[in-house]
This record gives structure tokens, C-alpha cells and sequence, in this order.
């Protein structure tokens, strides 16, 4: 899934020319449904002579990843050329002014993270908050103590993940829009169905839709194949609590 406006794209499960435009690949695991496409970015970026594309992986994939593309280069007989970044989770990594990325650890089969879109803001101390704006001028040039650094997390994307990635990460719960797995949604495929493969069940997101107060908008992706769009919307609107199911959005294509 691309957004534009930050030159990113969030997985790349097949290669398609409207996305080779896109400098920045912020992958969450390896299974082919996520991953495959990634060759004929970086190809076509090369063939393109555009920038190399910048691609940023759980660290577990990347030894295996940059094998891959090696052989590819093999297979074409030329030596394509990418940057792969086995991602840090303790570290920011920046995109554009004050608008970071930071990836955050997710549970599924393999190793596998989600990325969350934050700004870095300054913001005045509460007891400054009263004094006017010269006082605050004057002081700022004499004291070091009056702004403290903080995160607003826009957007965080979770691959595929199981409940916790949401339960254990305050900058997940906090983010404005959540783009959120729910591979199952029906009593056919219980929750233990869904935890078994690494995914997350309707009812696990109903059992925690206290978890979801903070969020603005939450997309669900992910969707099994085997429901069709009408049944996905009627059951969303039976099992989820009317607060919830007015900021929640069914991602289907």
C-alpha cells in the first residue's frame, strides 16, 4: 500500500509500474503476498535510472533478501543496484521536516514488524504556558529547560500481526490512523484459527475496542478471500460497537 504524499510503500506484494515512482519500501515480512514485487521495483528503478530504491526490512530478512536480489542481478546479467536497511527498533528514521518513521515489532509466523509515520514536535512546558509570547521570547534565550521533545504518531501501518501489536505499543494505540490486519472476521474461523496462523480476528478487536479510543480513523486490511465485500460491511456493523464502527473503514479492493 503506497502513500504518495511521503514517497513510501508499505509491502509490495507484486511489481506494478504506477508504484516504481516510489523511492521508499518499508517492508513488514517476507512471505511472498508482502514481498514478491520487490525485484522489479528496484529493477525498474535501475532501468529507469531513478535513485536506488531504499528498502527497509526486519532484520532477520535481510541476509536472506539481499541474497535474492543477487541472484536476480544473475538472472537479468545486470548488477542491479538497492539500498537494504535492516531496520533499528530503537531508532527514528526521517523522511521529510519534522516527519519520521519508526518501525515497531509485530507477532506473526515469521519475523515481522509495522511502521509508524510521526512527526517530532518541540512543545512550551504547562508552566510557561501563561506567560506572554515576549516573556516567553526573552526567557527562551537564557534557559534550556522551557520546550521538551515529543512524538505525534499520523499513521501506522501493521502488516500482518496478531492482537498484541496493538495491546503492547502506546505509539500504535495513539496514532490518528490505524491501518489494522483482521484476516477473520466469523464464528467459521475462531480466534485460536486466526492466532495459530499470526493474525488477528474480529473479535479480538471487539473484546479490545477500548484499545481504539485515541485512534481517528481505523482502516481493516487483510481480509480473508473468502468473504465477499457485502458480508464483510454487515458484520463489521453487527459486531462492532456503534462508537467504533463510525470511525472504522473496511480496506478492500
Amino acid at each position: 500500500m503506497s502513500i504518495p504524499q511521503y514517497k513510501i510503500c508499505f509491502d509490495i506484494g507484486r511489481g506494478t509500474s504506477r508504484l516504481v515512482e516510489i523511492p521508499t519500501l518499508l517492508m513488514t515480512h517476507g512471505h511472498l503476498d508482502h514481498s514478491s514485487g520487490i525485484p522489479y521495483h528496484v529493477s525498474q528503478r535501475n532501468l529507469r535510472r531513478l535513485p536506488t530504491t531504499q528498502l527497509y526490512v526486519p532484520p532477520e530478512l535481510e541476509p536472506p533478501l539481499r541474497k535474492i536480489l543477487h541472484l536476480w542481478s544473475e538472472i537479468e546479467d545486470y548488477e542491479i543496484q538497492f539500498d537494504l536497511h535492516p531496520v533499528d527498533y530503537d531508532r527514528t528514521y526521517p523522511l521529510s521536516g519534522n516527519l519520521h518513521f519508526q518501525a515497531v515489532r509485530s507477532v506473526h509466523r515469521v519475523p515481522s514488524n509495522g511502521y509508524t509515520i510521526l512527526e517530532k514536535v518541540r512543545k512550551l512546558r504547562d508552566e510557561y504556558k501563561s506567560l506572554p509570547g515576549p516573556e516567553i521570547a526573552r526567557l527562551k534565550n537564557i534557559r534550556d529547560d522551557m520546550f521538551y521533545d515529543s512524538v505525534v504518531p499520523h499513521v501506522t501501518f501493521s502488516g500482518d500481526t496478531q492482537i498484541e501489536f496493538v495491546l503492547e505499543n502506546e505509539i500504535v494505540r495513539r496514532s490518528k490512523v490505524l491501518f489494522l490486519e483482521c484476516t477473520f472476521i466469523c464464528d467459521e474461523r475462531p480466534v485460536e484459527r486466526a492466532r495459530q496462523w499470526g493474525h488477528i480476528h474480529l473479535d479480538e478487536i471487539v473484546a479490545n475496542a477500548e484499545a481504539f479510543r485515541d485512534v481517528e480513523r481505523l482502516f481493516l486490511i487483510h481480509f480473508s478471500p473468502r468473504y465477499r465485500k457485502d458480508r464483510i460491511h454487515s458484520i463489521l456493523k453487527k459486531k462492532l460497537p456503534d462508537w467504533l464502527h463510525a470511525k472504522t473503514v473496511p480496506f478492500l479492493t
